[in-house]
Parts: C-alpha cells; sequence; structure tokens
C-alpha cells in the first residue's frame, strides 16, 4: 500500500503495525493477551476515526499507570448487584477497556430482557473514546448512550475552581447507511487531550474556539499557557450542567467518587484512579415495529443533510460522518502519528524489549 505524502512532523503507519505494536507494550507490561487485544483494537480506531487525542497516544498515560501500580491487571471487575434492567459493577481498579466491555455486554444482555438498561461501573479507568462502547450497543440493535466522570480540572459555571471532569456523552444508533448518527463530544469545548496532541505536532498556538484559560483565568490561544490552565465547558451554564448530569449518572448512581473527591487522572502516583461509567441501552423494536426506527433515522439525516450550506460550507454533515470519512481514507492511506509522540513511545518500549515497527515509505 503506497503511503501518502506525510508532514515533516509525522510518520505514517499502517493500522495493523499499531496495533501489534500496542499489543506488544501492554503484553510486555502485564497484561494478558486478551485484554492487550482489546485494547489496542479500540485505540486504533479512535485514531482511524481521526481522534487521535484517544488514540495510541493514550498509552503514555496507561502504561505509566500500570508501572506504577495504579491498575490491577489481573481483575475484569464483578457485579456489585443486579435488579431488573438495572446493573451496578465495580470494576476493582482494573482495565478501563476490559471493564467497559464487560458493562457493554450486560447491558446488551439486559435490554433484550428488558427493553431498556442501564448498567453503572465504579472504581473503574479511562475507557478510550466512548464511542466505541456505544457503537458496540448499537450493533447489536440497542440505541448506546456512554457516559464516563474524570478527574475535576474544568470550572462549574461561574467558578474559577476545578470541580467537574470532562465529563463526555456518547449515542450511537442501530442504522445503517445515510441513516447513521454518532454523537460523541465532551463537555468542555474540546477535550484536554487535545492539547497533548497538539504539543507532539509541535504546535505554539492552539484555535481560540478550543475554549481554554490561562491560569488566570483568562481566554488563551498560547499551548503553554492552556496546558497550565483550564478548559471551560461547551456552551457556558449549559455544558457545565450537562457535566454535572454524567456525574450524577456515572458516579452519582454508582457510587463512585464524585467530582471534587476525583483525584487528577494524569499524575504518576500509585494510587487508583476511580473513574465512573454509565451504559444506557434502548431497544427500539419495543417501541416501534422492526425496522421502522432504522427507516425514521435514515429519513431524519436526509432532512438534517437536505438543509443548504451556509456560507463557507459545502454540504452538511451528520454526527458522525467527518469521522466515518476520516476512517476510510486512513484505512486506505494509513494513520499518521507525531514524530515526537512516537518517539516518546520508542523510549518506554526499549526497556520493555518492544521492537517499534518502522512507517511506512513516503
Amino acid at each position: 500500500m503506497a503511503a501518502a505524502a506525510a508532514p515533516a512532523n509525522v510518520l505514517i503507519f499502517n493500522e495493523e503495525a499499531l496495533r501489534a505494536f500496542t499489543r506488544s507494550l501492554l503484553r510486555a507490561a502485564g497484561a494478558s493477551a486478551v485484554h492487550a487485544g482489546l485494547i489496542a483494537e479500540t485505540l486504533v480506531a479512535a485514531n482511524l476515526r481521526g481522534v487521535d487525542s484517544h488514540g495510541i497516544q493514550l498509552l503514555t498515560m496507561y502504561l505509566g499507570r500500570i508501572q506504577s501500580g495504579g491498575i490491577d491487571l489481573a481483575t475484569e471487575g464483578k457485579i456489585h448487584s443486579e435488579s431488573g434492567a438495572c446493573l451496578v459493577y465495580d470494576g476493582e481498579h482494573g482495565l478501563g477497556q476490559v471493564v467497559a466491555d464487560r458493562c457493554t455486554d450486560h447491558a446488551i444482555r439486559l435490554v433484550r430482557d428488558f427493553g431498556l438498561a442501564l448498567v453503572t461501573a465504579r472504581n473503574t479507568y479511562h475507557f478510550g473514546a466512548a464511542a466505541y462502547w456505544a457503537e458496540k450497543m448499537a450493533r447489536s440493535g440497542a440505541i448506546g448512550i456512554v457516559m464516563c466522570n474524570a478527574g475535576p480540572n474544568v470550572p462549574p459555571w461561574q467558578g474559577a475552581i476545578p470541580r467537574l471532569g470532562t465529563n463526555p456523552i456518547c449515542v450511537a444508533v442501530p442504522a445503517t447507511g445515510s441513516g447513521r448518527w454518532l454523537l460523541d463530544m465532551a463537555t468542555t469545548t474540546v477535550a484536554k487531550n487535545k492539547l497533548e496532541h497538539a504539543a507532539y505536532l509541535g504546535w505554539d498556538t492552539i484555535p481560540d474556539w478550543w475554549g481554554f484559560i490561562d491560569a488566570a483565568g483568562k481566554p488563551t490561544t498560547n499551548l503553554a499557557a492552556a496546558q497550565a490552565g483550564l478548559p471551560t465547558a461547551v456552551g457556558g451554564y449549559k455544558g457545565s450542567g450537562l457535566a454535572v448530569m454524567v456525574e450524577i449518572l456515572t458516579a452519582g448512581l454508582s457510587g463512585g467518587p464524585m467530582a471534587e473527591d476525583m483525584p487528577q487522572n494524569r499524575t504518576g502516583a500509585s494510587d487508583p484512579v476511580p473513574v465512573s461509567h454509565a451504559f444506557l441501552a434502548i431497544a427500539p423494536d419495543r417501541f416501534l415495529a422492526p425496522g421502522e426506527f432504522q427507516t425514521r433515522m435514515t429519513r431524519l439525516t436526509g432532512m438534517l443533510k437536505s438543509s443548504a450550506p451556509a456560507p463557507g460550507y459545502t454540504e452538511v454533515l451528520v454526527a458522525g460522518e467527518p469521522e466515518w470519512r476520516m476512517q476510510e481514507k486512513r484505512q486506505r492511506d494509513g494513520i499518521p502519528i507525531p514524530t515526537r509522540l512516537w518517539a516518546r513511545l520508542g523510549g518506554m518500549a526499549r526497556p520493555l524489549g518492544v521492537v517499534p515497527p518502522a512507517p511506512l515509505a513516503g
């Protein structure tokens, strides 16, 4: 496969080479083959969709946490309680993707029995991009809604001190073709991991619409100032309210630590980071005749895309469409990885005895 011409600050890799490298790193760090394979699949899936902030960049955080002892590699968690369509899962401080995989399986099981299912998890960890888990439920025929909380790095509306996480919300629907729709958003204007990705790319400034403030609370486009500052809620009080809603439906219902009680996620300490998740599954066929929901989704997205484009745009895109297009491109041309990130991963790989793959020829 011929690689696309790459800028000087990135290297291009085949998706399977990145999966194999990720698996090898996690195996060398002590993860089982099954768990390493699952995490590799989720991270590279994010890179394929262009969500590089949640791709293999996260290995630097995961490996640091594993090596410090903050993650129990042996556990898959366990059911804490189950009552009808409601289930609470204790992640026992295991790998976030492993816990999320078990929780989505339980949500799929319960929604088949009850038409609705809500699984909450506590004492788990970062699970990658929420879209992976929502789409898993959508492939089973359910509307999948996924949320998680995070360490406090966002001030509440009218506040100056961080109390909330970036607390993402994701919704995926069981539709195909033009009826597909996938919303995956932080409740801040952008995810904080985008700053790290910008640094790996060598940026000095960031777009003003990213919504970061510096240490003095003033809006900034300076990358270093943003890294020392804070993200802000999308839409002001509305985004802040959504972040609190996520906190309620994840930690509030699971019994996990809430808001200020959460430790920061990016420390190198050996203490676990007890993230909480929520997985809501809805069976459309319990509300409509089989197939009718999918037909209605096709009609709905068609109505949205039939709108005349606003000035500066050539078409109307629905949620998920830019990422699906990017996936097609990257599956064909390869995945760009910042050279600075690759150098850091290579430095982590050497003491583990893992040899990084070579990039595609330019």
